[in-house]
């Protein structure tokens, strides 16, 4: 019976349902910017690896810079 009442005070008032969806987005999107996050470090992390491998200093300097780049990005974000 109790939960009865709960269903119809929910149904008499989203607010708390757009709150639950409003979190649960958030939630959602921070996760998906860390995976991107993510992924974008370790192509970095690959492309500089190969660049130390073939002694490619202007492109390890390139690579070195969008990587702090993202990092900096990620870190205010």
């Amino acid at each position: 019976m109790e939960n009865n009442n709960y269903f119809a005070e929910m149904m008499k008032s989203p607010m708390p349902r757009e709150k639950e969806k409003t979190v649960m987005s958030e939630f959602i999107d921070n996760f998906l910017k860390d995976i991107l996050y993510k992924k974008e470090k370790a192509l970095l992390m690959d492309k500089i690896d190969h660049s130390l491998d073939n002694d490619d200093r202007s492109t390890f300097m390139t690579l070195s810079g969008e990587l702090k780049q993202l990092e900096k990005g990620h870190h205010t974000s």
